[in-house]
């Protein structure tokens, strides 16, 4: 994201309350020795040496993930004809991934299990917790690299052969999630075992317990058989095969784990030990918002905990820039300032001039609403759709203005304004900025708004009629703005004021 303000900046810090009483866990744990392969006798038998909650740090990325690919799959039938079948594939969802913040060792946990929703402030010295080791960087790094493999794979998970993909990681939040769990050692017949159980939901999350007899035999006899048929067949090949180093590797490969699976026949029939593990690591439809500020706080509280102040570059005057917000304006001189991560500059802008039919019909004052606009320069420079093309809508492909919405509105509105003012790029007066302006905060950096502006170009273009194919282009921007756009509410409904 450049220099830019990154959600990277500010690791926040929440966690999930305890909802399972330690009474609650010692019998869902005991309920758990009497259900499947675990040795009969291990309800009466098992002796519970100690059992505690701890809570377990997890890194939590999470983006927004939009992608469009196109492309096509081949199969052949009987008769001997290829089948071509064609798609094109629009993602807009938010992913989450995560990954366990210390070695939790014999726990077996590595990935958060519960889904975001629920989550308080976390407070250190408040409750017994593991410490987080290793880089916040290096983390946010391979959270990312994740949800970019997810996105990817998502948008191409039936296509074959691509002629399109393009996608784009937009960052919301990256955190600590501080998760409960109890912990349960017990002994059986001078072993030691382990059980995890999840403190929100109550669920078993691992552990480790013998295993009956009968299981145990089975396991060595199918490990056993398994391995020998894999030593056979790799020796047979061995001899009889040609001399391809790729097929001796193969053979080699196939001898080698046939060893493995013979060698632990025999430790799984001694030991008899199973284990259990869940967690997560997948998209979800939806989150919520990336910035968290206490409700519990003062609107004072608020700004002097969350806040940044700033010295205006032109005139000297303190700013106060609240966390999130990445346009701050300077009461003195009115100039607009985008925060870097080690600067101030300051930010070309237009406030729109409510047009008079709009001011005649309305009588509210409006909001205005801060719009990134983006000069941009696109090429098409080859197209392919099929089927029925025939669609009457502008093209927005060439020189044109492409309008993101910077402010805190829901996605299903700016989306539906952002393609509004972009095909119509409507010309307006300027009003001049100052106190009496209405202004909405501006939380969208302008790299992240950038990407949003292709991807509008692209959805677009997909969501026209007939199958796009292929999609070659040139989409370069040549300056930047913000412009705010004046809106009217009335009855819940936007109305816009140019």
């Amino acid at each position: 994201m450049g220099l830019e303000r990154s959600v990277e900046d500010r690791v926040g810090r929440v966690m999930y309350r305890s909802k399972v009483t330690k009474g609650v866990a010692d019998r869902t744990i005991r309920d758990w020795f009497t259900k499947g392969i675990k040795a009969p006798d291990l309800p009466s038998k098992a002796v519970m040496t100690e059992l505690y909650m701890i809570y377990i740090p997890f890194w939590r990325f999470v983006a927004q993930g939009k992608a469009v690919a196109c492309g096509y799959s081949e199969y052949n039938e009987k008769t001997g004809n290829t089948i071509r079948n064609i798609y094109k594939e629009l993602i807009d969802d938010e992913f989450v991934w995560t990954e366990v913040a210390c070695d939790t060792g014999k726990y077996g946990l590595t990935k958060l299990w519960l889904e975001p929703g629920g989550e308080v402030p976390y407070t250190p010295g408040a409750v017994v917790s593991m410490e987080p080791g290793g880089s916040a960087v290096e983390a946010s790094r391979r959270g990312r690299e994740a949800v970019r493999q997810m996105i990817d794979e998502l948008a191409a998970k039936r296509i074959d052969t691509l002629t399109l993909e393009k996608s784009f990681l937009l960052p919301k939040v990256f955190e600590l999630v501080y998760a409960p769990i109890w912990v349960a050692h017990y002994e059986y017949q001078g072993g030691d075992y382990t059980a995890v159980l999840d403190a929100v939901r109550g669920e078993i999350l691992g552990g480790t317990a013998p295993i009956n007899l009968t299981a145990r035999t089975r396991m060595m006899i199918l490990s056993l058989a398994a391995g020998g048929i894999m030593i056979g067949s790799s020796l047979a090949m061995l001899l009889h095969a040609g001399a391809h180093p790729l097929s001796e590797l193969f053979q080699v490969i196939l001898l080698l784990l046939g060893v493995a699976m013979t060698m632990a026949a025999y430790p799984a029939f001694k030991e008899g030990r199973t284990f259990v593990s869940t967690g997560t690591m997948k998209h979800i439809s939806s989150l919520r918002p990336a910035v968290r500020i206490p409700k519990k706080l003062t609107d004072h509280e608020i700004l002097k905990r969350d806040s940044t102040i700033l010295l205006c570059p032109v005139c000297g005057e303190e700013v106060e820039q609240p966390w999130g917000e990445v346009i701050s304006v300077c009461k003195k001189c009115h100039r607009l300032l985008n925060v870097t991560s080690n600067e101030v500059n300051v930010v070309p802008y237009d406030v729109a001039k409510p047009d008079m039919l709009a001011q005649a019909a309305l009588e509210s004052e409006p909001e205005y609403i801060p719009f990134w606009m983006f000069e941009v320069e696109n090429k098409v420079t080859d197209l392919l759709r099929t089927g029925d093309t025939e669609t009457g809508l502008p093209e927005i492909s060439g020189r044109r203005n492409y309008y993101i919405c910077a402010a805190d509105i829901p996605r299903y509105l700016a989306e539906r304004w952002e393609i509004d003012l972009t095909i119509r790029n409507p010309e307006f007066s300027e009003l001049p900025l100052n106190e009496h302006v209405e202004m909405k905060p501006a939380i969208l950096n302008q790299n992240t708004a950038k990407e949003l502006s292709e991807f509008l170009f692209l959805r677009y273009e997909e969501e026209k009629p007939g199958i796009l194919q292929v999609l070659r282009y040139d989409f370069a921007v040549k300056s930047s703005r913000i412009v705010y756009v004046p809106y009217y509410v009335e009855d819940k409904t936007y109305i816009p004021g140019v």
